[in-house]
């Protein structure tokens, strides 16, 4: 059977026999308490990844390996198991898994190295376990009640804080959940990913903005913030409703620019460091 005809088919059986955990995964994208709504787009985003690669593909010759069946049971036994306890995340990964072991049945793994990038993009579609999300959140929380607090104080605000809480003059702030950060950076990391694929070249580049995109998404989301402590003390009406929104889309913007231009930062240092070694070889 001609390999255009097996992959639709195993496709449609992947998506018959994860259908209830899939449908949960998509309930969790509109999900106002998980923060992630750029889910939708991953599927997307790594199809297009995957295209633009495919006569690179085509060259791969095919090694089907009877690997990729023990990983299709495995992700078989791992979604049983994460719908028996409950172990939502768990279920969810199960789908990666068995659909590595399809293409490894299939194409071999040399075809998942080459689809390495694409598939680890998948892992952004599925929310974070709910202890760790709940941690790393009440973290941010704290973290940008501090920052708030020390920037507004900078600017000439009396501020006081008790925990999350921010009191300016005539008014509180309160760093609730959807504050915190959490859904800025889940969508920072997943612009992160996309730009690294088509403008980045070299994996200790892409990895570097990687990890910097965790602390400049939180100041992004500092400045957002600030940005409303200050609104307060002219318009209280500014810390709610639209206005309010669109301080937190600032935020990921400022937050995007300031990864773009870290990467253009560190590569027109690289080229000057290269011009200059290439000089001194030279001599």
């Amino acid at each position: 059977m001609a390999a255009w005809t097996e992959i639709p088919i195993l496709g449609f059986l992947l998506i018959l026999a994860f259908w209830p955990i899939l449908l949960s995964m998509y309930g969790s994208w509109f999900d106002e308490h998980a923060y992630m709504e750029h889910g939708v787009l991953v599927i997307p985003a790594a199809v297009y990844m995957a295209w633009a690669k495919k006569d690179k593909l085509k060259t791969i010759p095919r090694q089907p390996s009877a690997w990729g069946l023990f990983l299709l049971l495995w992700g078989a036994l791992q979604a049983v198991l994460g719908l028996a306890a409950q172990w939502v995340w768990v279920g969810r990964m199960a789908f990666l898994v068995s659909l590595v072991g399809s293409i490894v049945a299939l194409f071999g793994w040399r075809m998942v190295r080459e689809l390495i990038y694409p598939l680890c993009t998948l892992v952004l579609m599925v929310a974070p376990p709910t202890f760790v999300f709940s941690r790393v959140t009440l973290s941010l929380q704290l973290l940008a009640s501090r920052l708030g607090e020390r920037c507004l104080e900078a600017l000439g605000y009396s501020v006081l804080r008790e925990g999350n809480i921010l009191e300016l003059v005539g008014i509180k702030l309160s760093v609730e959940e959807a504050c915190s950060g959490i859904r800025s950076l889940m969508a920072i990391i997943f612009m992160c990913v996309l730009y690294n694929y088509f403008f980045v070249r070299g994996w200790s580049m892409k990895a570097l903005i990687l990890v910097m995109a965790i602390p400049i998404a939180i100041l992004g989301n500092a400045v957002r913030i600030v940005a409303t402590g200050v609104a307060s003390q002219y318009n209280p009406a500014l810390v709610q409703g639209a206005a309010h929104e669109a301080f937190g889309y600032v935020s990921v913007f400022i937050a995007a620019a300031g990864c773009v231009a870290l990467h253009l930062c560190m590569t027109s240092i690289l080229k000057v460091w290269r011009s200059r070694h290439s000089e001194i070889k030279h001599v």
